[in-house]
């Protein structure tokens, strides 16, 4: 391939093909044919003398030619992009594209109907999709484009992104409305001898629970596991366990009735609930009205 004629919108190919690690998602995302990224695919292999993807179990596999490729075209790419929208005039109204939020399932119960209320409302020919993404690969998605922002409890991505504070949060206890021993409030010794249901969710900064319980000597009776906050109202109302979750969500299980929240026998700080971003994306008018809806909409919780 003479360089004179090479075209520039084969790196987007590359590029694509590497985040997604599949033709068709590729294609997908860029608005064109499978055939079409399978040919510019090609064209990239005779430029660089290299299969640049192979064939693996989860999906193509970079190259160790590709790796260094995507470095150069990602940065250049993101670049071009950033200047580029720094410059168009960005109508919600009009816009046609996905958005992709990451939030936990807790999240996903509790902000998704208010935003996509207000999407449907200021931007009615987007798409909503909501993510549930490992925590460990969060900041590059961001960087990458791959998402959009990330809605949660994640001090651990502080130092790594840009964030604003969205509301303040505490935990308290639910039990069922007929727990057999708890009735009106909860006392220390009732919080230690009474069976708990703790969710492990990867997708949290919940761990601070568990932190401070540890510090105050307490062991709870841990009687179920659970990766989800999701099914919690069903397993509680019909038991005696108790779970420790966030005071929004909790007043949104116990409207059903059948549920009471009640305070935490155990000093446990609030947290902050915050909306990220990547540094990288602040200068893309899309981003920048993403994350003033996020905040509009939920600041008022």
């Amino acid at each position: 391939m003479e360089k004179d004629r090479f075209d520039l919108n084969l790196l987007r190919v590359l590029v694509a093909v590497h985040e997604a690690s599949s033709v068709t998602a590729a294609a997908e995302r860029l608005g064109v044919t499978q055939p079409s990224v399978s040919y510019a695919l090609g064209k990239l292999r005779c430029a660089y003398a290299d299969p640049l993807f192979v064939r693996g179990a989860s999906g193509l596999v970079p190259t160790a030619v590709c790796t260094e490729l995507y470095r150069l075209f990602s940065d250049m790419l993101a670049n071009v992009d950033t200047s580029l929208s720094a410059r168009r005039d960005f109508d919600p109204g009009r816009a046609q594209r996905r958005i992709r939020l990451v939030m936990s399932d807790i999240g996903e119960l509790y902000f998704t109907p208010l935003l996509l209320a207000r999407f449907s409302e200021v931007a009615p020919h987007m798409e909503l999709e909501v993510i549930q993404a490992s925590t460990e690969r969060i900041d590059e998605d961001l960087a990458l484009g791959r998402v959009d922002a990330v809605i949660g409890n994640l001090p651990q991505l502080l130092e790594s992104t840009r964030s604003t504070v969205l509301f303040k949060e505490h935990y308290v206890c639910l039990l069922s409305v007929k727990h057999p021993d708890i009735h009106e409030e909860m006392t220390c010794e009732q919080f230690t001898a009474a069976r708990h249901v703790m969710v492990a969710s990867p997708f949290s900064g919940h761990s601070v629970v568990e932190n401070v319980l540890t510090r105050h000597g307490i062991v709870r009776r841990i009687a179920v596991r659970l990766p989800h906050f999701t099914v919690l109202p069903e397993l509680v109302a019909n038991s005696d366990l108790v779970a420790t979750l966030p005071s929004r969500i909790a007043a949104l299980y116990a409207s059903r009735g059948d549920l009471h929240a009640l305070p935490v026998p155990v000093p446990i700080p609030a947290f902050q609930v915050r909306v990220h971003w990547h540094a990288r994306q602040e200068a893309n008018p899309f981003n920048a009205w993403l994350v003033a809806e996020i905040t509009k909409v939920l600041r008022l919780l």
